[in-house]
């Protein structure tokens, strides 16, 4: 894998058009649309929606909140975003966060990791995606720019293809989220790099096809001093649910606390130190977390180390 941050140089080759916030519309949604000059995705449509209240003059956004999902076309992600009742939307509103979604292609072979693959498809591979990254990059930049929202330590969110995505934009560019939560991919990128990245929560199912990929992408990220969170619930397909939602609020919440608290050392220091010291284990097969030396009785394989109280007891039954 190639950094393709340099590459926003070339910004200029490339072409982007804006609609603004759609006249008479009551919520402030504002649209970018990216040329990204590659064929399996030619074009990012970047969708925004702003607190109330924001404006670039006096803005009261305190962050971003970006989420990926399976969608290509975007009337769809635009509905969403102006729900006020969805999940994502609500947890934006509670915290006074910008959203931001985007639309996507396929630009990798499902169900195979990088290991999995040949190293000239990995090289294909890997130059499509940088290409259509750095064309996002831009047009994040930009957008954030026009309505005066920061440009990093965003939360980021990707669901199925949209997790593919998360994960790979993290891996290239980890200066810019502070936590990223990617949900039942099946198709990961070697995991390179310092554990001065974001903070990471991996799920998945156990009937999900991408259940053994993401457990091999979290041991090499555990392996890489990541600071990384794994959960895998119990009769979930490729597929959402109120458990797994909860989890990532509950995540985000923290990641949000401990930036606050990382006032000497890193985001990522800070979690690092909250899992060795918080002597709370997860049994991956049980769901249930342990404290302290009872989670010798679980399997080593098995165990997941957490970070804090309040996301362990969303990850399963917390024991007393």
């Amino acid at each position: 894998m190639k950094s393709w941050i340099s590459f926003l140089l070339l910004a200029g080759a490339f072409s982007f058009s804006c609609r603004a916030q759609v006249p008479g519309q009551q919520k402030p949604l504002y649209e970018r649309v990216v040329k990204t000059g590659e064929e399996s995705q030619p074009e990012i449509i970047l969708l925004l929606r702003v607190p109330k209240g924001h404006t670039p003059e006096t803005p009261v956004a305190k962050g971003v909140l970006a989420f990926c999902t399976w969608e290509m076309e975007d009337t769809s992600l635009r509905r969403r975003l102006l729900n006020d009742a969805d999940p994502l939307v609500l947890y934006a509103q509670r915290n006074r966060l910008a959203i931001l979604t985007w639309n996507t292609a396929t630009l990798w072979k499902t169900r195979k990791s990088f290991n999995q693959i040949s190293r000239s498809e990995r090289r294909a591979q890997d130059e499509t995606f940088d290409t259509v990254a750095r064309a996002w990059e831009r047009g994040v930049k930009q957008l954030c720019k026009e309505q005066n929202l920061p440009q990093n330590e965003f939360l980021l969110y990707g669901i199925s293809r949209g997790a593919h995505w998360s994960g790979r934009l993290a891996l290239r560019a980890p200066e810019k989220f502070l936590a990223v939560h990617i949900h039942v991919a099946n198709s990961y990128d070697k995991a390179l790099g310092s554990s001065a990245g974001p903070l990471w929560l991996v799920s998945s199912g156990d009937l999900d096809i991408g259940r053994d990929n993401s457990t091999a992408f979290y041991r090499l990220c555990q392996a890489r001093g990541f600071p990384i969170v794994f959960k895998v619930a119990n009769g979930l397909g490729h597929a959402g649910s109120p458990e797994i939602e909860r989890l990532r609020d509950a995540f985000f919440d923290y990641a949000l606390e401990v930036r606050q608290r990382a006032d000497k050392e890193s985001p990522s220091a800070v979690m690092l130190g909250d899992l060795r010291r918080a002597g709370l284990t997860g049994d991956l097969l049980t769901q249930e977390v342990y404290r302290g030396s009872e989670a010798n009785i679980v399997p080593a394989p098995q165990r997941v180390p957490l970070p804090d109280e309040k996301p362990a007891k969303a990850w399963g039954f917390l024991r007393r």
